[in-house]
């Protein structure tokens, strides 16, 4: 009786969540293309790859191209972490490497330059290129980036004229360039090189669109030729001459504003504008003659002493997802790599770290962020040919208030009768309740509706229709597209489950021409097989050309800790809680305090590994474990005050051990780390874990750990920790070592 009763209870439950689901429609018919035309920007490097751009989208082989990039900037990287930080860059999914060139930075007294060191731009693009990473140069001669005078040399920043077609200053910022040309000499596309862009000024509002076409001379005249010239798209410039592509900035936090600002409309599939405050809210260009592209997408942002935050890692990947469905076809993050200021040329406010919360931080850890970007990274880069010609369509009653928590945020980019759904149901700083929902999508000759499915609050959604693989043709799935391998006539089609969702998919019976769908509650339609997941996470089909299709769902965590690569010569993907590194021949996985490795290898059966203890034998994946020795950290910690912490460093590390990182856990304002009685980093207060990388110091010495009183001045900080340290005042709460273990794996040739 106790189990018919919960039978009842749950199906009274079940049909009650579909009495209350809201039904929303979105229309896609009969609305008019967008006209598409070429901007004069292309080139062929000798290994006869071709790159180009038009108003919608830019070009790979004269096919469609999403390119993903993020800002690293070499000056605040050690040199000899270059490499290894361009691997993380490349293993999270992206291709383009942004940097900044500061030009106090290289010429900090007059006439004398420097390129040497960490300043050493040259090596730095080569490393990009050993590894077939593109790159993308933000030349200002104003670059701004938190440096001081905005990158500005002393005595530029003391000219009247700077930032104008002053004479002197032109003659100067000429200098300069002739300079940065010298250095990336035959490092461009056209010549076999990895320079594909190059952004002229930063944020230049309040200027004169002359200066830009006269810096572009100056710049081609220096022989800086790569293929796309950009500006931040906020920046005055005559868009007739077709000389630049705006490219937008966009920040779901904001270090700037008090306690890193408020809830914002990022989440709103709203229309694409440098998103930042009013007074760098205007745009200076008709946005239907340029891709829609970002040089700025916030994967973090810097804390200041006044103002403090704590970046979640789901709103950073909501964000992403957002301006992807808003129809961005170009993503570029500042900062997707943290690092440290130069002493003496921070701007003033600001740490002497510049870890900026970013998804690689400042000491080259992975945060919870990398992960969930790269799920999202993995879909563009697979279904990206795809997604860029595709155009955005908005709902008859778009949401457009930031508060309202309780409609549905959703668009859909399409291209003819297929496309992706985008759903939305978090936002900076509100949380958002679940909802259960029903939609469909009206096209030209037909409609797609899609089952009722749960979206969980602080999530998202894509969802798609009509989507071809092989030749078969997929109506919809309730699960958003992960991967897609191709290995001759077998494919392998991933899709991500959604939290609390149990997966659905439709497909025309008319493309397929056998099938495997043991596991599965099957309904036969006219024209269309309709499955709801069972027993199993997998089907497969033959399509009528004859590709053997194989369809898998993975759940969120697999999605996040799921690494697309290529094993003998195939596509594949590996599933593994440890950060993997990937370069040519061998595979390095790091992990924290975790001596035991696991990972899952799909497809099976590939032997790719040279050394490997094989664990077990599925029908999708193989599963492989190393094992490594346990390792204590030989470090001591003493507490002089309450206030200090002196940190002895024992550089002996066993081969197995990557690093030692500290985790600091304090009450206070700051924390400065001093090593050879100089602050090294440091780290402004939000109630996080300061983890530091002890690989850097050792070779130099014991550190100090010094604290600062709190600031009734900062905000931010959640009032229960400021009323902790002002109960119990300024201290460390615990400072433990944990070691981070790696395993290098080689391939098979």
């Amino acid at each position: 009786m106790i189990k018919v009763k919960i039978l009842l209870s749950g199906l009274l439950a079940f049909f009650v969540s579909l009495l209350q689901a809201q039904v929303y429609q979105i229309d896609i018919k009969n609305k008019p293309l967008l006209e598409r035309s070429n901007i004069a920007m292309s080139a062929i490097n000798p290994a006869g790859i071709k790159l180009g751009v038009n108003s919608q989208y830019f070009t790979k082989n004269d096919q469609p191209w999403f390119p993903m990039m993020g800002e690293l900037h070499y000056n605040r990287v050690r040199p000899e972490d270059w490499e290894t930080e361009i691997l993380k860059m490349k293993s999270g999914g992206l291709s383009i490497v942004a940097t900044y060139v500061f030009w106090n930075e290289h010429e900090r007294e007059k006439g004398q330059w420097d390129w040497i060191g960490n300043r050493n731009i040259r090596q730095f693009i080569q490393l990009c290129q050993k590894h077939s990473m593109y790159v993308w140069l933000r030349i200002g001669p104003w670059s701004h980036g938190e440096q001081l005078n905005g990158g500005f040399p002393d005595w530029i920043q003391r000219l009247k004229g700077h930032r104008s077609n002053d004479p002197e200053y032109l003659k100067a910022s000429a200098v300069l360039f002739d300079q940065i040309a010298q250095q990336t000499k035959g490092l461009f596309f056209a010549n076999g090189g990895p320079i594909i862009g190059t952004q002229l000024e930063n944020e230049y509002a309040s200027g004169q669109a002359a200066h830009i076409s006269k810096l572009k001379e100056m710049a081609q005249k220096a022989q800086i030729n790569p293929v796309y010239w950009s500006v931040t798209a906020n920046t005055v410039f005559d868009d007739s001459k077709m000389e630049v592509i705006p490219l937008q900035g966009s920040y779901a936090y904001r270090g700037w504003e008090r306690a890193g600002g408020g809830a914002t409309k990022d989440f709103l599939y709203g229309n694409d504008q440098w998103i930042m405050t009013d007074a760098l809210g205007k745009v200076f260009y008709d946005v239907n003659k340029f891709p829609r592209g970002l040089c700025e997408q916030g994967a973090g942002s810097q804390m200041t002493y006044r103002n403090r935050f704590v970046v979640a890692p789901e709103v950073i990947a909501a964000h992403l997802q957002n301006q992807i469905g808003r129809g961005m076809n170009l993503v570029g993050y500042y900062m997707f790599h943290g690092g440290t200021q130069t002493p003496g040329l921070k701007e003033p406010g600001y740490s002497e770290s510049y870890d900026f919360q970013a998804p690689i931080d400042e000491f080259g850890l992975l945060r919870p962020s990398y992960k969930q970007l790269k799920v999202l990274h993995t879909f563009v880069n697979d279904f990206g040919k795809e997604l860029a010609p595709m155009q955005v369509y908005e709902p008859a009653n778009p949401v457009r208030d930031e508060k309202n928590t309780s409609d549905l945020r959703y668009v859909v980019r399409a291209n003819g009768n297929s496309g992706f759904l985008f759903l939305g149901n978090t936002q900076v700083r509100i949380t958002m309740p679940d909802k259960t929902v029903s939609i469909q999508v009206n096209l030209a000759d037909e409609t797609i509706h899609f089952p009722t499915l749960l979206l969980k609050g602080q999530t998202t959604a894509i969802l798609p229709f009509n989507l071809k693989t092989g030749a078969t043709l997929i109506k919809y799935a309730t699960a958003q597209p992960f991967a897609k391998l191709v290995n001759g006539k077998n494919i392998s089609l991933f899709f991500k489950r959604l939290n609390g969702v149990n997966p659905e998919l439709a497909i025309d019976s008319r493309t397929l021409k056998s099938k495997n769908i043991a596991g599965w509650k099957v309904t036969q339609g006219s024209n269309q097989l309709k499955l709801v997941a069972g027993s199993r996470n997998d089907c497969s089909f033959t399509d009528v050309d004859g590709n053997q299709l194989k369809i898998i769902f993975i759940t969120t965590a697999q999605a996040e800790n799921a690494w697309r690569t290529q094993l003998n010569g195939q596509d594949a993907l590996l599933i593994t809680q440890a950060d993997v590194l990937m370069q040519k021949g061998q595979l390095t996985l790091a992990q924290l305090n975790k001596p035991v490795f696991s990972m899952m290898v799909y497809p099976n059966g590939l032997k790719a590994f040279n050394t490997a203890a094989k664990k077990s034998i599925n029908t999708l994946f193989d599963t492989y474990t190393w094992q490594s020795a346990v390792y204590k950290p030989q470090i001591a910690i003493k507490y002089p005050t309450h206030k200090t912490a002196e940190i002895t460093l024992n550089p002996a590390l066993p081969k197995n051990v990557n690093d030692v990182i500290l985790n600091v856990n304090y009450r206070g304002n700051a924390c400065e780390l001093v090593q050879q009685e100089a602050i090294k980093t440091d780290n402004l207060f939000n109630g996080e874990t300061w983890q530091i990388s002890l690989n850097r110091f050792w070779k130099k010495g014991n550190l100090s750990l010094n604290l600062q009183d709190w600031d009734d001045k900062t905000t931010g900080v959640p009032a229960n920790l400021v009323q902790e340290i002002k109960a119990k005042g300024t201290g460390f709460t615990a400072i433990t070592a944990v070691p981070q273990y790696k395993t290098i794996i080689n391939l098979k040739p």
